[in-house]
């Protein structure tokens, strides 16, 4: 059953490009907080130019940098050739997020390792559906930390600061 434009859709990313060869496409999501309870379906104006419901089969985090960018495969697009057909194309969802409050953002803060050394600044906060991921860049590379306990030992928003524990082996990751 197909939605008229505006009867409560809301605008969620635009398909950036075809992956793969069962129909999968990777979606640049306008907002990342909106994914994190993602509804099932997904609505998409193919193949008759109308808002039509299609059921996610797939979704997943793509790119380790990028917070907004999913790999997607949605029931009854199968092929590349659909897939390819809806570059460009806007998607919506019929649930409505508030974006997150200014608040939480922590974009800037330091990171201070477990011994008291900077190991670099938040660029960017990747949220999964496990839990956030803290994008650190430090000197020559990012680094990134799950925000889980054991990893993320204190947050004081007074002097932007994050200290972290555990992190030997995330930093000797390449």
């Amino acid at each position: 059953m197909a939605k008229e434009p505006g009867q409560g859709l809301y605008p969620l990313g635009v398909i950036a490009k075809a992956q793969g060869t069962r129909g999968g496409f990777i979606l640049e999501v306008d907002e990342p907080a909106s994914t994190q309870d993602m509804p099932d379906l997904l609505y998409l104006r193919y193949p008759e130019k109308q808002w039509a419901p299609y059921r996610i089969a797939e979704w997943r985090p793509h790119q380790a940098r990028r917070r907004n960018v999913f790999f997607v495969r949605l029931e009854g697009i199968d092929t590349r050739t659909e897939a390819e057909q809806l570059r460009g194309e806007e998607v919506k969802t019929d649930r409505f997020t508030e974006p997150p409050a200014d608040s939480d953002n922590v974009a800037g803060y330091a990171v201070i390792r477990e011994n008291g050394t900077r190991m670099g600044e938040v660029a960017d906060i990747m949220e999964t559906p496990a839990y956030h991921i803290l994008v650190v860049q430090s000197t020559d590379r990012f680094v990134l930390i799950p925000w889980i306990d054991q990893f993320v030992a204190e947050v004081d928003e007074k002097s932007r600061t994050i200290r972290t524990r555990n992190t030997a082996e995330l930093e000797a990751l390449e």
